[in-house]
């Protein structure tokens, strides 16, 4: 996982080709793992750091020494800041968490001078592999690929109703230029027991209680030992690194 995450900051603060002096925001910043990266290559700029938890900013706060970083409280659909205000906008699986996707595009237009560029990593999970394409779930194969479905395709759930053709529309709707996508895999081999038990994000159900909700506990159970007699399962989490330039 750590060196996933490098991976993860290091492309999106490569593609954002920082320059020295920049102002630079990054939108959700949590643990501020593009904060303090960003932080460390403009030490004449500035670094702008907003998120919707005052916890979270305030325990970046406690560990940062950088001088040049500043914190807001704020989210991506309306972010503190004036118009054209910065030079780059940063965000690492921030929309994911966010239902007005294209607010969000046109916000970071706003606040972006001229030439200003956005650089992003957001994973796609509406194209994960499907659980049941990689393992045998016997009699109960139709309802684990009926429940699928129901969760992959609810235009509701802002961390599945987009994909990156999605955030194309959007961000060269927002006005943008020179929209570049990376789309990568992410091919990954996961065990069973993380597989069922692991929270892919705050708020959200593991896989072994979504399964205990919807089917009840003996028919989840049962699923659960499918996904332990298929060992480590093999499985693409898709991710996109996406690049515009505000002309």
């Amino acid at each position: 996982m750590l060196a996933e995450l490098a991976t993860f900051r290091d492309t999106v603060i490569a593609n954002a080709r920082l320059e020295p002096g920049d102002k630079v925001v990054d939108v959700g910043t949590g643990t501020g793992l593009l904060t303090v990266a960003a932080a460390e290559r403009v030490p004449e700029g500035d670094v702008f750091a907003i998120d919707v938890s005052v916890d979270a900013l305030e325990e970046l706060r406690r560990g940062s020494t950088a001088p040049n970083v500043f914190y807001f409280v704020g989210g991506a659909e309306v972010l503190p800041l004036v118009d054209a205000s910065v030079d780059v906008v940063l965000t690492r699986s921030v929309l994911i968490y966010v239902d007005d996707k294209a607010e969000a595009a046109r916000e970071f237009f706003r606040v972006l001078s001229s030439g200003g560029r956005v650089s992003i990593f957001e994973p796609i999970n509406s194209r994960n592999t499907r659980l049941s394409k990689v393992v045998d779930f016997g009699a109960l194969q139709p309802q684990v690929e009926e429940w699928e479905r129901g969760t992959y395709e609810d235009r509701a759930d802002p961390m599945l109703n987009f994909d990156e053709s999605d955030l194309e529309r959007m961000f060269r709707a927002a006005g943008f230029v020179e929209v570049k996508m990376d789309f990568r895999r992410g091919d990954s081999e996961l065990g069973a027991e993380r597989m069922l038990t692991v929270v892919g994000a705050p708020g959200r159900l593991s896989l072994l209680d979504a399964w205990k909700k919807h089917f009840g506990a003996d028919v989840a159970e049962q699923l659960a030992a499918a996904v332990r007699a298929a060992g480590p399962i093999q499985r693409s989490w898709p991710q996109l690194y996406l690049t515009a330039l505000k002309p």
